[in-house]
């Protein structure tokens, strides 16, 4: 079985990859983790709908 989860970095601030400056704040997408509660496997991706935004 396997669960998806958000990352985190600093206290709730999501884990993000940069794509770019941003005028107040940095643009990014969110990196998420997908676990297999079987194996301990984890593996990072970014969602389907934020790949257009790293274009």
């Amino acid at each position: 079985m396997k669960k998806t989860y958000r990352t985190k970095t600093y206290g709730e601030m999501p884990l993000k990859l940069d794509t770019g400056k941003g005028w107040i704040f940095p643009k990014g997408v969110e990196v998420k983790a997908r676990v297999d509660l079987e194996t301990g496997q984890v593996s990072f991706f970014v969602a389907p709908e934020d790949l257009e935004k790293m274009k």
